[in-house]
């Protein structure tokens, strides 16, 4: 009789583990090129790594594109998704849903134009030096919560691009380095034609809502265990998109 109940009791668990992979994961991403973005050609290298993670996990999953990280936040407090990536860390990310460990990182650069340059060190910075960064994004909520001169906030980097080398409103841009270079949207970056100077280094990883951990008890455990996995397998030991190895399967 004891060993028929424990029969029965494992095999209603191995059921509520099956009914629980069965159930896709709901995920968002907004469109922040390199990490980020929606294509019908090479997945962007955030949304390679995170098809990789959920095939380790054997977890079905679903991602949808939304247009910034203040949509994606949204999207997960009223329940539209489970979780957001590529993020990095903040309290009010936090507030309501939980950040895995780190998938890569990224840095937070300072970008000037060559014939002016300011020291982010220098006393007068934060009172003098008009800067600007992408609507939604940590490295805006950083300038704003450390008190810069913050002008404004802008949409893309196009026109971030526009306010530093051609309307000359702003002295400089702040924001993620590799999504900055990387974006060919302006013929400064295309040539390489500005100053950087690199403040911080930030992790990226996915957030996952506390209500859908509440319900899937044990995922989180899995999911930094399934990220060590795949970044051992596709980037190397920078765990930077420069390090990305995409043809080992």
């Amino acid at each position: 009789m004891q060993l028929f109940s424990r029969v029965m009791i494992a095999l209603i668990v191995s059921l509520l583990v099956s009914q629980v992979k069965a159930d896709p994961l709901r995920l968002v991403y907004p469109n922040f090129p390199p990490y980020t973005y929606a294509s019908d050609e090479q997945p962007a290298a955030g949304n390679f790594l995170v098809d990789k993670i959920m095939q380790v996990l054997e977890q079905p999953y679903k991602m949808a594109p939304v247009p910034n990280y203040k949509r994606a936040l949204s999207d997960v407090q009223y329940g539209v998704a489970d979780g957001f990536f590529f993020a990095s860390q903040n309290s009010q990310r936090d507030a309501i849903a939980e950040f895995s460990k780190p998938i890569v990182y990224n840095n937070w650069s300072w970008f000037f134009r060559y014939d002016s340059y300011f020291d982010p060190d220098a006393n007068n910075f934060k009172t003098d030096v008009k800067v600007a960064s992408i609507e939604g994004t940590n490295t805006l909520r950083w300038l704003n919560t450390h008190h810069f001169k913050v002008v404004g906030k802008q949409k893309n980097v196009a026109k971030l691009a526009q306010l530093l080398f051609d309307l000359k409103r702003i002295d400089a841009a702040f924001l993620s380095a590799d999504v900055f270079k990387s974006s060919h949207v302006h013929p400064n970056l295309v040539s390489g034609e500005y100053i950087e100077v690199v403040q911080r280094s930030a992790p990226f990883g996915i957030y996952i809502s506390k209500a859908y951990l509440e319900q899937h008890p044990g995922f989180m455990q899995d999911l930094n265990r399934a990220i060590s996995e795949v970044q051992n397998k596709y980037l190397d030991n920078t765990y930077s998109l420069s390090g990305l190895k995409r043809n080992t399967d």
